[in-house]
């Protein structure tokens, strides 16, 4: 009998050996419902990947759009101050007429409603007229013409040859100045001899 006992043991241990081998079928829906679960996620995570790629996507091209429409929009009004330019200068040479004559006067007048027009549509596409007469000189939309020595403590613009125009920060034409310098100290013939 006790070999029958150590036999059924040992059968007993195989099968408990061969128990622990095979998983249960509770343990192999597990593992597939592991796998499944880790192949969600990955796909979430693609997912919000693909959706964060697309919305800054979409960011770029409205950004670039919007570049795109500055550009051509400020290449517009470049185009057009030349001619912006010249009511100023009609004005000039017929104001003095425009007095003594009532034909002129009306002819001045319906230009002049034609420039606030147009200066009405640079307005709206957020043109700024830079004329900055009094000012410190800011190279930076300014272009200096000439310079001259003056009572002034900095580098101040004099004068204003052609106004300058920005839209927001992008300058479009820089204002074309006369710069007032500081006069430099005469020195003494003691001083050069020092």
């Amino acid at each position: 009998m006790s070999g029958k006992n150590e036999e059924i043991k040992e059968e007993t241990e195989q099968f408990v050996e061969q128990e622990r081998d095979v998983p249960t079928e509770a343990s192999a829906h597990q593992d597939e419902a592991n796998g499944l679960q880790e192949q969600i996620d990955e796909l979430t995570a693609n997912l919000q990947r693909e959706r964060a790629e697309f919305t800054n996507f979409r960011k770029r091209v409205v950004q670039e759009k919007a570049q795109i429409a500055a550009q051509t929009n400020a290449r517009l009004m470049s185009d057009l101050l030349p001619a912006f330019d010249s009511f100023e200068q009609f004005f000039a040479a017929y104001s003095t007429k425009a007095e003594a004559n009532e034909d002129v006067r009306a002819i001045v007048e319906g230009v002049r409603l034609v420039q606030k027009q147009i200066w009405s549509v640079f307005q709206d596409a957020g043109v700024e007229e830079l004329n900055p007469t009094g000012e410190a000189f800011d190279p930076t939309f300014m272009e200096a013409l000439t310079t001259h020595e003056a009572d002034v403590e900095h580098d101040t613009v004099s004068q204003v040859f052609q106004k300058g125009y920005r839209i927001e920060t992008r300058i479009i034409r820089p204002a074309r100045v006369v710069v007032a310098k500081p006069k430099q100290k005469e020195t003494s013939a003691e001083e050069v001899k020092a």
